[in-house]
């Protein structure tokens, strides 16, 4: 008898120690989610480092990731990691979903943030790239693992706390670092980039492949050649998550240098949320200031 109390005893405090599994579809949110759990919860991101979401292709290994997941975190809205969506109908899951593009309301916002010109039937969904947008994401990430972990829900919101007002000191030392920069022409190689832009004085005159993942046909890369020269635009941007030949061949022809970014992260020199965003503004001023 008491050797099954003690065995009951343990197994309750095994259960009690479980920490919640959450499962999240790209970097960014991975890195933010991370940030508000920090020792509490098994973050696990799908999307491999060096992987665009554009053209990622999961593996049976990430139905199972998602069937065992307490909480699922994704972009949502239009074209970025609709494949999540996919597994978790795939693995059956009952897991509930923060979805970000939903969370933050953005298709009703959208046009009051950036211009009536983005509200269309499809938005644009690199929200992420916005790093005063993002300072309200935390606490929602904080409320969706309190849900499934109580216990812990006043860690969550502490820690959702001190990123959000991170996210909004970051977004103050982005304006300073991009400010020498204001109204410069941007190139950048996808669309991922518009709220950044706006957000943070540039000029975007084109993105070099309008599908990612598809090469420009030679007449779109005639039209953004033109785009290009009439702006004066210094350089042209590569992403590291794409194949960047498009981008080498438009560097070529307008006679302009080439820039690496990254819109994803996950790399040594972008390896936090925050990284990655100041990763991104030095390449931008290297590239571009006078």
């Amino acid at each position: 008898m008491k050797s099954l109390l003690c065995w009951l005893t343990l197994a309750g405090l095994s259960l009690s120690l479980a920490q919640p599994n959450v499962v999240v579809s790209i970097f960014p949110y991975f890195d933010l989610t991370r940030q508000v759990a920090g020792e509490h919860a098994n973050v696990t991101l799908l999307l491999p480092p060096g992987v665009s979401p554009h053209t990622f292709d999961p593996t049976p290994r990430d139905v199972r990731r998602i069937a065992e997941a307490d909480l699922v975190i994704m972009n949502g809205g239009d074209g970025i990691d609709g494949w999540l969506r996919r597994l978790f109908e795939a693995s059956g899951s009952r897991a509930p979903i923060l979805d970000v593009f939903a969370a933050l309301n953005f298709r009703e916002r959208v046009a009051d943030l950036y211009g009536p010109e983005f509200y269309s039937q499809f938005i644009n969904s690199h929200l992420w790239l916005d790093a005063r947008l993002m300072a309200e994401l935390p606490p929602l990430i904080a409320a969706a693992l309190a849900e499934i972990d109580p216990a812990q829900a006043d860690v969550y919101h502490a820690n959702a706390e001190r990123l959000s007002a991170e996210l909004l000191a970051l977004d103050a030392e982005l304006q300073t670092m991009l400010a020498p920069i204001s109204g410069a022409a941007f190139v950048p190689f996808h669309d991922a980039w518009p709220y950044f832009a706006i957000r943070y004085g540039l000029n975007l005159v084109v993105e070099i492949e309008p599908f990612p993942g598809r090469e420009p046909t030679p007449a779109y890369l005639q039209y953004a050649l033109g785009l290009i020269e009439k702006s004066g635009a210094k350089a042209v941007f590569s992403e590291r998550q794409l194949n960047p030949r498009p981008a080498e061949v438009v560097a070529e022809q307008a006679g302009v240098a080439l820039y690496v970014m990254d819109p994803v992260g996950g790399h040594p020199d972008t390896a936090s949320y925050q990284n990655m965003m100041r990763f991104n503004a030095s390449v931008l001023l290297a590239a571009l200031a006078d």
